[in-house]
């Protein structure tokens, strides 16, 4: 934990950034399990007060230093509408899904964000957190991308379900993570063109 220092008087925005990189820095540093307000207060040069007003559990401040600090764009807050244009095929935005799934997962904050879903496991409330601000967005971002691909004749809506929403992220975070594979451009390829395709294709 870092010598604690003097509070600095500042306010609104900066002050909230102040923390949440702070907090980012305490999770990278003593993981999850030792993680302290009190260390947070300290790297942020601000009192535990100041924390605790805008994050009443230590739960909600991880989970927000994470969101700031994971790359964007990402499978957090795709805008389905807006990133695929009518002349875009679902295997095609569904490549270009699992290219940022992979930007994300592969990041310094995507490793501690995997690190943290670990300690959810005995953590409710950091479990609700996490499905709430990382799993229930994503999941959405991908169902919406299949109702689309319903709407343009690539998809059977038979397969626009959350759990199929569920496979893409699932496979890629299995290799990347269970077998400790870097995913290539070429594997997100063959996962669309091997797995997702056969799986929600209308024929």
């Amino acid at each position: 934990m870092p010598t604690p220092a003097a509070p600095q008087r500042r306010r609104g925005a900066a002050l909230e950034r102040a923390i949440l990189d702070a907090a980012y820095a305490e999770l990278v540093d003593v993981g999850y399990a030792a993680f302290a307000v009190e260390g947070v207060a300290a790297r942020a040069r601000t009192g535990k007060a100041s924390i605790y007003r805008r994050w009443p559990s230590r739960q909600e401040l991880v989970t927000d230093a994470l969101v700031t600090h994971l790359p964007g764009p990402d499978d957090r807050s795709l805008a389905i509408g807006e990133m695929f244009g009518g002349d875009v095929t679902t295997a095609d935005a569904l490549r270009t899904v699992g290219g940022l799934i992979v930007q994300v997962l592969a990041s310094p904050a995507g490793r501690v964000l995997r690190a943290v879903k670990l300690e959810a496991v005995t953590d409710p409330a950091l479990a609700a957190l996490v499905d709430d601000r990382f799993q229930a967005p994503r999941r959405a971002a991908m169902l919406a991308l299949l109702e689309r691909g319903v709407r343009r004749g690539e998809v059977r809506p038979e397969a626009a379900t959350p759990l199929v929403a569920d496979v893409l992220p699932a496979v890629i975070a299995h290799h990347m993570f269970l077998q400790d594979r870097t995913v290539s451009d070429a594997d997100v390829a063959a996962i669309i063109e091997q797995i997702m395709i056969p799986l929600v294709s209308a024929g």
